[in-house]
């Protein structure tokens, strides 16, 4: 009991001293009607003094309410108080089913609490220096849920690197070559893009740590995709704190994320759903006959779990972008995950941390033998399933050069902006992308 009690005391200091203050992080100019604002404005008075069971019932219709308003119409469009008002009510919920623990009745336990704090940082707007992952942070350590792995900072100079980094840049020769890769838990083969001999197929060029001023001149600014070696091999991820299925199940398996159900998003039955990472393991890689796939794809994992953020770090490179702001996501299922061929519209950084996937690349230059789809929403992506090509409808293809990778480990892959590309996982992996302009 006293062990909860100084729990829930630790992450009240994380609170501003006055309910009040709480309050004000809502806009003056909102669209909320009274009726909720008052709703609001009680839970937080029986918060602050210690009226938890109160508080948290609460917090039910509260959050009902705003589920309705951030599902009606398209999200972009849905006013920023109400995202902020989640993450409010989140925090209010949180705190009071921590305080309610030993409530046999009411059948709380840390997973719970974790995932009210899950649900506030995917629907929320981040609040008051992003509470919602620092409570999180704390309810994970407090129930001891990180595992053996410790979370010291690593010195850097202190890393092993078994080779010396040279500036040296490589281009393969010219290939028509398909390969296969086997996944280790997986009983059948993973098979790549059929080749398509009119097309002239080269291996992306490989450059061991180029200067910052060597990348921009030879890719950056002609636009020229190239896997850089050798320049994240000191990240904790392919370190010390190594990732693996055990590493991210201890770190991360109870929180929930949002994961994509299908083999690819442009297909009628793809959807999506919220589970938790231990689930996403357990059903979808663990069986790997599982002919549905589940994809952890382009998700800011690491602004929720802020113990995979302190793994990997920025690469150097995005200082040459105009914005400070560099978007951060994680790729993470099983053998057999395609993204379809597609184009950003930013500069990326593929980043391979775990298994090994397949990439291939063509120029935007070739966009209009791309056949993009005309709907609004996947205007960015290619009609063309390059697992079967029909070149009879899409004959201006045929006879597009383009280049292809294997990534693995260690690897960095540069995608220059709206370069389209087509993904496919030949194991469990896991990828950290790097969006930047």
């Amino acid at each position: 009991m006293e062990e909860k009690s100084a729990i829930r005391n630790s992450l009240k200091k994380l609170l501003p001293e006055k309910p009040e203050d709480l309050l004000s992080i809502i806009s003056e100019n909102t669209v909320i009607e009274n009726s909720v604002l008052s709703l609001i404005d009680e839970a937080v008075q029986n918060l602050y003094h210690g009226n938890d069971t109160k508080a948290l019932d609460l917090c039910e219709p509260l959050l009902d309410k705003v589920w309705e308003e951030l599902n009606t119409g398209y999200w972009k469009d849905v006013p920023i108080c109400w995202r902020q008002v989640y993450s409010l009510v989140s925090v209010i919920k949180a705190l009071s089913e921590s305080a309610l623990l030993s409530d046999s009745s009411r059948n709380i336990d840390h997973m719970t609490i974790l995932k009210t704090c899950d649900m506030g940082l995917l629907m929320g707007a981040p609040i008051l220096n992003n509470i919602l992952a620092r409570m999180s942070r704390e309810f994970q350590e407090a129930f001891g849920i990180l595992g053996k792995w410790k979370r010291e900072k690593t010195d850097v100079d202190s890393l092993d690197f078994t080779q010396e980094k040279k500036q040296k840049c490589e281009d393969p020769k010219t290939t028509n070559e398909s390969f296969e890769r086997k996944d280790e838990t997986a009983s059948d083969f993973i098979s790549l893009p059929p080749p398509i001999k009119t097309q002239k197929t080269r291996e992306v060029p490989r450059c061991s740590c180029p200067s910052v001023e060597m990348f921009q001149a030879m890719f950056h600014d002609p636009r020229h995709p190239v896997i850089i070696t050798d320049a994240i091999g000191y990240w904790p991820a392919l370190t010390t704190r190594k990732w693996s299925i055990d590493y991210l199940r201890s770190v991360a398996g109870c929180r929930t994320v949002p994961v994509e159900i299908g083999a690819r998003y442009t297909e009628d039955s793809w959807t999506q759903k919220l589970i938790t990472i231990n689930e996403l393991i357990d059903i979808y890689m663990k069986n790997a006959n599982s002919e549905t796939k589940a994809y952890l794809a382009q998700h800011q994992l690491f602004d929720q779990v802020w113990e995979l953020r302190d793994d990997i770090s920025v690469p150097v490179y995005c200082c040459l972008g105009d914005d400070e702001d560099v978007d951060i996501n994680a790729w993470f299922g099983p053998a057999g995950t395609i993204s379809p061929l597609h184009q950003d519209p930013k500069h990326n950084f593929l980043c391979q941390v775990m298994g090994e996937k397949h990439v291939r690349l063509y120029s935007d230059e070739h966009t209009d033998s791309m056949y993009p789809h005309q709907s609004h929403l996947l205007h960015n992506t290619s009609q063309i399933d390059l697992d079967h090509p029909d070149l009879d409808q899409f004959p201006k293809f045929s006879n597009l050069p383009c280049l292809e990778c294997t990534l693995r480990p260690g690897d960095m892959l540069y995608i220059p902006p709206y370069h389209w590309h087509y993904v496919k996982s030949l194991s469990v992996s896991f990828s950290v992308s790097f969006w930047w302009q």
